[in-house]
């Protein structure tokens, strides 16, 4: 009796111990996205939200015609993307260099960032798709860069619902 006793009063001193030591708080860790989105220079002045829920790539270009009847519905729908930090935009301009780029997302006062397609700065961006064969084209990853849609870009407002469902899947 007397060892269980002992041991019993050792265990508690052990845990009055531990209870007094402070805890410090941790940051919570950063997505690959967010890490990513640090580390790259966009087109634009514009960076991306690194607290997206997800991020939706737009294949785009200035001299395409269907791009140019996407964006501004897009930029008049990104308010109510970012609303609760759900989905963040980023261009990925198919335009020949970066100044056609800024003039495009300029012109139709795009408040989102952009790289261009294929490039190193792309290539960083978790998710970011290599192998786009036409535009527009949309696709979302989540923050870690898993896909979760493609699809072409004129369907552009059904984000919530392959969010949503791709949200329910995980």
């Amino acid at each position: 009796m007397k060892i269980i006793n002992l041991f019993l009063a050792m265990m508690s001193s052990i845990g009055i111990a531990t209870a007094q030591e402070p805890t410090v708080a941790t940051a919570p860790a950063s997505s690959p996205m967010a890490t990513a989105i640090e580390q790259t220079t966009f087109v634009t002045d514009v960076k991306p939200s690194t607290e997206a829920k997800y991020y939706m790539f737009l294949a785009s270009a200035s001299w395409c015609g269907p791009c140019r009847a996407v964006t501004p519905k897009l930029v008049q729908e990104y308010p109510n993307m970012m609303a609760n930090k759900d989905v963040e935009v980023i261009l990925l301009s198919c335009d020949r260099d970066a100044a056609a780029a800024k003039k495009y997302l300029e012109h139709y006062k795009a408040p989102f960032s952009a790289v261009m397609y294929g490039s190193p700065e792309a290539l960083k961006l978790p998710g970011c798709p290599t192998d786009i064969h036409g535009i527009p084209h949309i696709v979302v990853v989540d923050a870690h860069g898993k896909l979760l849609y493609r699809g072409h870009g004129l369907r552009f407002a059904d984000w919530k619902k392959q969010v949503e469902n791709a949200s329910k899947a995980q």
